[in-house]
C-alpha cells in the first residue's frame, strides 16, 4: 500500500482504539474507552502505539513492562496515560483496498467520507476479486448512525473498471465509476 494511502487510511475517523493504562499487580492493563473492556497491554497484537503527551499524539513502539520506545528515548508508562492503537482491518477488506487503483481508492474513500462513513466502519467485506478478474464485491458499513451497503462491480484485465453502488438504509443511493 502506497504511503499516501497509508496516511489517508491512518487519518480516517474511528481509525484508532483509545484508552488509558494502569499498572495492577506489576502488569499493565489497557482500558478501552469505547468498549469499556480491559485487557493486558501485552496482549495487544500491535507493537506500534501512540502516547498522548504535550497535547499531541507521539508514535512509538511498545516494549515490555510498560515501556514505549520513541526515536531516541524510552518512556515508562504512568497510571492514567492515554494511548491509542490503529484498529486492524479485516484481511479480505485490507486486500480489497490494496487491489483498487489509486484513483478508484481515493474516489471511493472521499465518497464514503462525504456520507460520514470511515473506512474503519466496515463490518463485512466479501472480496470476490481475490478469486476472479470480474464480478461483484459486497461491503457493509455502520457508523452507528447509518448503515450502508456497497456493491463494487469490477473488471480487471485489458480494461480496469470499477463501479460503486452505495445504498444507505434510508434509501439514499449513490453511484460512482472509474474506468482506466
Amino acid at each position: 500500500m502506497g504511503m499516501d494511502r497509508f496516511v489517508y487510511i491512518h487519518n480516517q475517523k474511528r481509525a484508532h482504539i483509545y484508552g488509558t493504562v494502569e499498572c495492577m499487580n506489576d502488569e499493565w492493563i489497557f482500558f478501552d474507552e469505547e468498549s469499556e473492556e480491559a485487557c493486558l497491554l501485552e496482549e495487544k497484537e500491535q507493537s506500534s502505539v501512540e502516547l498522548f503527551r504535550f497535547g499531541k499524539w507521539i508514535k512509538g513502539t511498545l516494549l515490555e513492562q510498560g515501556v514505549i520506545s520513541f526515536s531516541k528515548q524510552l518512556y515508562k508508562l504512568k497510571n492514567g496515560d492515554q494511548i491509542r492503537f490503529l484498529k486492524p482491518l479485516p484481511y479480505a477488506y485490507e486486500q480489497w483496498l490494496k487491489q483498487l487503483s489509486d484513483h478508484a481508492f481515493f474516489h471511493f474513500t472521499r465518497l464514503m467520507n462525504e456520507l460520514n462513513f470511515s473506512l474503519y466502519d466496515c463490518l463485512y467485506c466479501y472480496n470476490h476479486s481475490l478469486f476472479a478478474n470480474q464480478g461483484v464485491n459486497f461491503l457493509i458499513y455502520d457508523n452507528t448512525k447509518e448503515v450502508s451497503n456497497v456493491q463494487h462491480y469490477y473488471e480487471r484485465g485489458e480494461n480496469h473498471k470499477d463501479r460503486f453502488e452505495i445504498t444507505i438504509h434510508t434509501g439514499k443511493k449513490l453511484m460512482g465509476a472509474q474506468i482506466e
